[in-house]
């Protein structure tokens, strides 16, 4: 048995239920997490939780808030000598035996500078490990993507990296990146995949008025989360978040409307459900995201701010063939990263990633 200490990232339940998807199937090893935002709400008393403040991407109008994510950005570099002491004064407590980070900003910057081996594990680090095409207009914002990803996020040398496409890897010179399929929770297995005609529309971006306004107009129940609100207008349904609800409605949907958030992508397509993605504009991520689902036939995607029903009218047209796309390519990643978390906490590597 050992002692893993997880950092992982509040700001979107993407990573919380990522993690907890893989540290659920590992009970012989104890976990103690570092967080914030929504990570002890989430995790609750499964596991003990050192709070940390959160390094978030802000949003505003459906676009990436650069200032307001400078702002962040120089606030937490502000607080990294606090919080390393809070992490060390734990570390030296609980004595863990490895250091796991998805996405979490303090943990790889303390290991780094005790000299601890720190892994990753997260899709994030998709974004440095391959090479994908950068539309002229998105050059400039992924340039300063990638200066951030640098700077901020690439503290390990050892990297687990989860996602549903599987291009050519690129060479890194001192770096381990091992690629798996797409993770998914458990709970997925309690819902059978089937068809009631409805679409699951998952808004992380509460703000979208005028996708709702199209939906309305659709021939088809529209079940919608995320919009901050409750109750029936005409053809949509708003529901509050709830984790199970969400499952349930995503299994027994005939497709899913969503940004392109790689969490949500893949227990759509665990169900087999083409997915319609509204990437949010600046997120590099999600258009890495949404480029392999339309490459490989899964779903579709639009830069469109105000969609016409012709869109979704045409998608819908495409649904056999999406569909016939995901049982044939989609793979479940799950057992396979939880069976390489099994293995190196029980062989530690060093720090420079080499057992």
């Amino acid at each position: 048995m050992a002692r893993i200490l997880y950092g992982v990232m509040g700001n979107t339940n993407g990573h919380i239920m990522r993690t907890l998807s893989l540290i659920s199937q590992l009970p012989h090893h104890q976990f103690h997490l570092i967080g914030g935002g929504r990570v002890p709400e989430v995790v609750g008393d499964r596991y003990p939780v050192l709070r940390v403040p959160v390094l978030h991407t802000r949003h505003k109008n459906r676009r990436l808030d650069l200032p307001g994510t400078l702002g962040q950005i120089a606030l937490r570099i502000t607080q990294i000598p606090a919080i390393c002491h809070r992490i060390h004064q734990l570390v030296r407590q609980w004595n863990p035996d490895l250091l796991v980070a998805d996405r979490e900003f303090f943990t790889p910057i303390y290991a780094r500078l005790t000299g601890r081996f720190c892994l990753s594990v997260d899709h994030t680090h998709i974004l440095k490990s391959i090479t994908y095409p950068v539309p002229p207009h998105l050059r400039t914002i992924h340039r300063l993507t990638m200066l951030n990803d640098y700077c901020l996020y690439d503290w390990t040398r050892h990297n687990l990296i989860t996602s549903f496409f599987r291009p050519t890897p690129r060479q890194r010179p001192g770096i381990t990146d091992e690629f798996f399929s797409g993770v998914v929770r458990p709970d997925l297995a309690a819902y059978t995949p089937s068809d009631h005609g409805h679409i699951l529309v998952y808004l992380s971006i509460p703000q979208f008025p005028e996708l709702l306004n199209t939906l309305r107009q659709i021939n088809r129940p529209v079940l919608c989360y995320g919009a901050k609100r409750e109750g029936t207008d005409g053809n949509i349904t708003y529901r509050p978040y709830d984790n199970q609800a969400i499952l349930a409605d995503l299994a027994s949907s005939s497709y899913a409307i969503i940004n392109g958030g790689h969490n949500l992508i893949c227990e759509a397509l665990h169900f087999g459900k083409p997915v319609l993605c509204f990437p949010i504009a600046g997120l590099i991520e999600q258009f890495v995201n949404v480029h392999f689902i339309r490459e490989l036939n899964y779903g579709d995607y639009t830069d469109d701010h105000a969609p016409a029903p012709s869109l979704f009218h045409a998608f819908e047209q495409k649904l056999p063939a999406y569909r016939r796309a995901i049982a044939a390519g989609y793979r479940d990643g799950t057992p396979d990263l939880v069976a390489r978390l099994d293995q190196i906490a029980r062989h530690p590597l060093s720090p420079h990633g080499r057992s």
